[in-house]
């Protein structure tokens, strides 16, 4: 089974708590998923290493490790004295990383966790025991991608990577490990660098495909994931930059940025505020921080994007309930409604396209054989060549009236689409409002 970036940022709120949990175990995830255990690691490095269960049985082959970042548990009265020195421990790692060796001192107990996971895989019959995801959070983030690219690990989705340039620049990284992130690798960031901004870098990850959202957080459940990347339409409708968006998504943020945007007078006499009540401000300033442009997707682009998440939902609601379940449900019918849409507006397009295609060549077979009968004009009388022509023409070999009554057709179908999708919409407007309803006739009976 595999998991989506949601998935592995819902896993990395169980580290913690799954660390101390033996091999073999089943353990749920808050999102309805249900995992085994397969290593586990509770020491300076907190690890787990687990695999999905589909149909009750564990898919060894999609197995991922994750590593948690830096403790901070360093209270007397509530954590013992291994917690606390542990905390300790991974603290000064976090510093050695950033300031001294450019590498975290947790590189090795990792290296031992993913090749004691590697040899479980393989027992378990994975060949080569190869690690399918492997994801880690602030410090433990650059030993993870380096790691990954020794065990080959196919896809590596970390977060907030804290001393990466340090790394990079003390050379613990070879073009060719540098080279396999680039194509593996997906780290998600805030653009405030909030704790990273002080790694003595800024934060800046010089390896992957970084991926930034607007703001400030360490939090790996901060922002907003959908499938494998980031929730876009939260993020529009909130204002919000993050990487990937289209020219037009990111020039409809511009506008409202410049528009709400206020003078702050004091500084305004200095030139500091030049330019932010032009959206152009914010889209050059995009382009710097977050990157370029994606690509505005197809149609059936989308429809196959959602197509995929109606699956993951459909999934997510089998193993859900209470206020998720509520929410998914009313994802769903929005996501069947638009893919209904989508599907209408391409089929009404393949028919008009098919029809434009088939008429010009119609049109051209006409052409051709008139420069025929031309070309025989001189064994034909003129009335020969002219009866031919006469039955060379597009009101003879085509039906307009048939094309015009397949273009309404498709018309009509696009119409009725677009009227159940609009009415799908009000479902799932009234479906948060009826389930509620229903919640408190539950709790009052």
């Amino acid at each position: 089974m595999e998991l989506s970036h949601e998935n592995i940022q819902n896993l990395h709120r169980e580290v913690r708590t799954w660390k101390t949990i033996k091999e073999g175990t089943t353990v749920d995830a808050d999102d309805g998923m249900q995992y085994e255990i397969i290593n586990s690691e509770n020491s300076v490095t907190e690890a787990v290493a687990v695999a999905p269960i589909v149909g009750g049985k564990a898919d060894y082959s999609k197995t991922i490790v994750l590593t948690a970042g830096t403790q901070n548990k360093v209270n007397p009265l509530k954590n013992s004295f291994e917690e606390i020195g542990n905390t300790l421990g991974s603290v000064e790692g976090a510093a050695d990383a950033a300031y001294v060796s450019g590498l975290s001192p947790q590189y090795a107990k990792m290296d031992e966790f993913f090749a004691e996971t590697q040899k479980r895989l393989e027992d378990k019959g994975v060949k080569g025991g190869q690690i399918w995801y492997s994801s880690a959070h602030s410090q433990a983030g650059v030993p993870n991608a380096k790691l990954s690219v020794k065990y080959r690990v196919k896809e590596i989705v970390n977060y907030y990577d804290w001393g990466a340039k340090k790394a990079v620049d003390s050379g613990h990284f070879t073009k060719s490990e540098l080279n396999y992130l680039e194509k593996h690798a997906i780290i998600y960031s805030d653009s405030g660098k909030q704790i990273t901004g002080i790694d003595g870098n800024g934060g800046a990850i010089p390896y992957g495909q970084v991926r930034l959202y607007e703001g400030k957080s360490h939090n790996i459940q901060t922002p907003y994931l959908k499938g494998n990347n980031y929730d876009f339409d939260k993020y529009i409708k909130k204002n919000k930059f993050v990487s990937g968006m289209t020219e037009k998504q990111v020039r409809k943020i511009a506008e409202y940025k410049a528009k709400t945007y206020k003078v702050n007078v004091a500084i305004a006499n200095y030139g500091l505020e030049d330019g932010k009540q032009n959206p152009e401000y914010y889209v050059s300033e995009y382009l710097k921080e977050y990157g370029n442009f994606a690509p505005e997707p197809s149609k059936l682009d989308l429809i196959a994007i959602n197509r995929q998440h109606i699956d993951e939902l459909h999934a997510s609601l089998r193993t859900s309930s209470g206020d998720k379940k509520i929410s998914l449900r009313e994802e769903l019918v929005r996501t069947s409604a638009q893919t209904a849409l989508l599907q209408a507006e391409v089929y009404e397009q393949e028919v008009k396209d098919k029809l434009a295609s088939a008429k010009s060549k119609v049109e051209a077979h006409i052409s051709e054989l008139s420069n025929v009968a031309y070309t025989l004009a001189h064994n034909l009388s003129a009335d020969e060549v002219e009866g031919l022509l006469s039955e060379l023409s597009m009101s003879t070999a085509w039906n307009d009236g048939k094309e015009a009554t397949t273009l309404a057709s498709a018309s009509t179908y696009k119409a009725t689409m677009t009227n159940i999708a609009e009415n799908l919409n009000k479902a799932a407007d009234r479906i948060v409002e009826i389930d509620q309803q229903g919640a408190q006739i539950f709790e009052k009976s």
